[in-house]
This record gives structure tokens, sequence and C-alpha cells, in this order.
């Protein structure tokens, strides 16, 4: 039995590069709101901090599904 190149295939291969990059792009942006959450907090900055903790829930919420 041959095993199928799915590697061969142009639109899998990009597919599977999309998804790579879309999940590191969301590693840095928690990364970096956990940092603007810390900053928000020592800086006594309510607005932000909503703003901020709003957007982390929305990108942990996507990952649970």
């Amino acid at each position: 039995m041959e095993w199928p190149n799915i590697y061969g295939n142009q639109s899998v291969s990009g597919l599977l590069s999309e998804m790579v990059i879309d999940e590191q792009v969301r590693l840095y942006r928690k990364r970096t709101l956990y940092k603007e959450i810390d900053e928000a907090l020592e800086n006594k900055n309510k607005e932000r901090f909503l703003y901020l903790t709003t957007e982390l829930r929305e990108i942990m919420a996507y990952e649970q599904r």
C-alpha cells in the first residue's frame, strides 16, 4: 500500500501552513496580552485592563472550540 503524499497537494500544504501561522500569532498575542494586562494593573488603568481581559477571554474561548 502506498501512502498518500499530502504535502504534494498545494492546497493542503497551504492550509497546514496557515493553521500553524494562525496558532503562532494567537500564542504571541496571548503573551503580549498578559504583559499588557500586568502593565494596566500596575498603572491602575481599569478601562485598559477590562479591554485587554475581554480580548484574552475571546482568544481563550476560541481555543476551547
